[in-house]
């Protein structure tokens, strides 16, 4: 057994340099500090001039070059660095590897150019978005805030205790951690990934078993795992491979086992009616990624059986019996939720920040959605649809946000439209 102290530097050893955040001046008012790095001025100069990022309590600053931006440094502490990956004095990753250092704490952006995505692997760990150019200032302004209040919510102290409570989840075990490192490398390819998901198989019978049904019109062909990554996609393949594996690595006991087997099912019923969404949403890409994040998203109940046993079971009773959704009932007695919970494991993976940011907030998805339909605004969505039309019995789903919905122009009988 490991003792807590094991424990927690652990934990901080997979933060990626994501302490506890301390944005606080002598005064106790917030205080965030950006510096944004980028040889194109006139892209500066917007910057200093977007009226979303004149908030109180910000403070954005701007450098040309990375010496520019030490020296900055040395003036004043950055909270959150962005920077240009071609930089006229030094290349970006290396320049935020240099800002890690720094400031340990800090949240990194890296902005590239398309043709410059072969050198994006070097980045895993590093930085905690990346951006592809042209990016504008209002752009920029949208992702700052999306990442910080992401992670001001899920690296409250209440959280971060019942990860530690789940040793097993975060003990640097090998099979993990060799299908973690290819989550954020996008130069992963489909053989790679194959390879390992094949060392695993109790995840490759469950992938198996998803592949051939009939909801993804395979009609019981599907025999190998490459089979499944071109049927599904690599994403796809990769989440349901690392929920069976935290599944497995828990080691609940039976009545447990069944909660955390009713949990995963979900899931995947609201990965499926995330596929369904194509009826409503026109970009492919960004249905697929709803689809894949969809296994991951209530990967915090699972975390909370194993930290809190019997207790959370029974808090699962009580929302059925009182018609209250449970992340609710999970704040009330916890002072966090299991979505919480989920995104703080997955940024001590080190999971893309995509999906953080949507398991984190697919209960309150207004407080990062964007003005058209977006990765957290359709998870919460595909989640309220599983609950309606599959039900889970031994807790009670969300309630719809109908503002939002309204806002993004989807129809309210939308439900009954994906059940058909």
């Amino acid at each position: 057994m490991f003792e807590m102290k094991e424990v927690e530097q652990m934990v901080a050893s997979n933060l990626f340099g994501l302490g506890e955040f301390k944005f606080m001046s002598a005064s106790d008012k917030r205080l965030i500090s950006v510096l944004v790095v980028d040889e194109d001025s006139t892209f500066l100069e917007a910057v200093t001039g977007e009226p979303s990022l004149q908030r109180k309590g910000w403070v954005v600053r701007i450098a040309g070059t990375a010496a520019e931006a030490f020296q900055a440094v040395k003036q004043g502490r950055a909270d959150v660095f962005v920077a240009s990956l071609s930089l006229p004095d030094m290349n970006g990753i290396d320049f935020l590897a240099k800002s890690k250092e720094l400031a340990p704490n800090s949240l990194r952006f890296l902005l590239h150019k398309e043709s410059e995505r072969e050198q994006l692997g070097r980045t895993v760990g590093l930085t905690h978005r990346r951006m592809a150019k042209p990016v504008s200032a209002v752009e920029l302004a949208l992702a700052l805030r999306q990442v910080l209040v992401t992670h001001l919510r899920i690296r409250k102290p209440e959280v971060s205790s019942i990860v530690r409570d789940t040793k097993q989840l975060h003990v640097n075990t090998e099979p993990m951690q060799e299908l973690l490192k290819t989550a954020d490398n996008p130069e992963c390819d489909l053989d790679t990934l194959a390879v390992i998901v094949k060392k695993h198989p109790t995840a490759v019978a469950t992938i198996l078993q998803v592949a051939n049904t009939a909801f993804y019109g395979s009609a019981g062909g599907v025999e190998t795992i490459e089979e499944a990554l071109q049927l599904l996609g690599m994403d796809f393949v990769r989440n349901l491979a690392i929920t069976e594996l935290a599944k497995k690595q828990l080691r609940l006991s039976p009545g447990l086992q069944e909660l955390a087997n009713a949990i995963l099912q979900h899931s995947i019923e609201t990965s499926q009616y995330g596929f369904g969404m194509r009826r409503f949403v026109k970009n492919v890409r960004l249905v697929q990624q709803l689809s894949s994040l969809a296994l991951l998203h209530d990967l915090g109940k699972l975390v909370l059986l194993a930290a809190k046993g019997n207790d959370y079971a029974d808090l699962m009773g009580q929302s059925v019996d009182s018609n209250t959704p449970c992340w609710r009932l999970e704040r009330e007695s916890y002072g966090c939720d299991h979505a919480a919970v989920g995104g703080f494991l997955f940024a001590m993976w080190g999971l893309p920040e995509i999906i953080v940011r949507s398991v984190t907030w697919h209960h309150q998805p207004e407080k990062v959605a964007e003005k058209s339909f977006c990765p957290t605004s359709l998870l919460h969505f595909a989640n309220f649809v599983a609950h309606t039309n599959s039900g889970v019995s031994c807790y009670c789903g969300d309630r719809l946000n109908e503002p939002l919905a309204e806002a993004l122009g989807l129809e309210l009988d939308f439900v009954r439209e994906l059940a058909d």
